[in-house]
């Protein structure tokens, strides 16, 4: 079974789940006053912050996170992303399928309830690092006004409901360079028949090591890593070109991809 998992101090994922509430069928639990139940989900409100759960509270093949993206522009966003610091080595399990059909949906509701919403993939950043299944959170930002939008917290709560559906399959892949919020990324991801999970990001001093970490942390193994060519440095490219042919796997230009779409 899989979960959602709500932070009672976070606005944005309590919007979310109040909307979860209202819109699909879920029973509270006889046995635990925190814990509402629906067909193959589970949700539960925690007290502390979700970034910092060590270990799952129930059993789960499955996480995904309602929160709050917090930035100092305070622009409207809906956005999907992969937990990990990759400054200290440590990445989430990632399951590109479920970013991708979360993002997709995040799309989806944006345009038929006319949302002034950017809707974006995130690099990978902050924890949970260290559980034992895939993580995604599903987040509306960036400031206390969105994160208590009702049509943000409806439009976040269908994506997350989608996500724990049977999801779309995908060629499983790890994002690299470009700035945080990923346009090439959330492009390919919306548009292709590529799911990507771990983004590293430009600012981010990545190393064979960290890459490599990041395909074993992907769900079934990454099979291609997609390069935002101009973000990248020369470094950069030298290090994604070295684990593929190490790997066995291809690192493809992102505009490659695209105009394969295309044609």
């Amino acid at each position: 079974m899989k979960l959602i998992l709500v932070s009672a101090t976070d606005q944005a994922a309590r919007n979310i789940s109040a909307r979860l509430l209202e819109f699909y069928d879920f029973e509270s639990s006889t046995s635990r006053s925190n814990i509402y139940l629906g067909k193959k989900v589970q949700m539960m409100i925690v007290d502390g912050e979700s970034t910092k759960i060590e270990s799952l509270p129930v059993q789960a093949e499955e996480v995904i996170v309602a929160s709050r993206h917090a930035s100092e522009t305070g622009k409207p966003s809906l956005t999907v992303h992969v937990p990990g610091e990759p400054g200290k080595g440590q990445l989430a399990l990632a399951n590109p399928s479920t970013v991708k059909t979360a993002l997709r949906s995040l799309r989806e509701s944006r345009e038929e309830m006319g949302l002034d919403y950017e809707v974006s993939l995130e690099a990978t950043h902050h924890g949970p690092t260290g559980l034992a299944v895939p993580v995604t959170f599903v987040e509306i930002g960036s400031g206390p006004e969105q994160w208590a939008d009702r049509r943000a917290g409806e439009a976040a709560a269908h994506a997350i409901m989608k996500a724990v559906s049977p999801v779309v399959k995908c060629l499983n892949a790890v994002g690299l360079g470009g700035p945080h919020y990923a346009p090439r990324h959330t492009e390919i991801t919306l548009e292709t028949d590529v799911g990507v999970g771990h983004i590293l990001p430009k600012y981010v001093s990545f190393d064979e090591g960290l890459v490599e970490l990041a395909v074993r942390r992907t769900c079934g193994g990454a099979q291609l890593l997609v390069l935002d060519w101009k973000g990248l440095s020369e470094e950069q490219r030298k290090v994604a070109q070295r684990v593929a042919e190490r790997l066995g796997i291809r690192a493809q230009r992102s505009r490659e991809i695209i105009e394969r779409k295309k044609l």
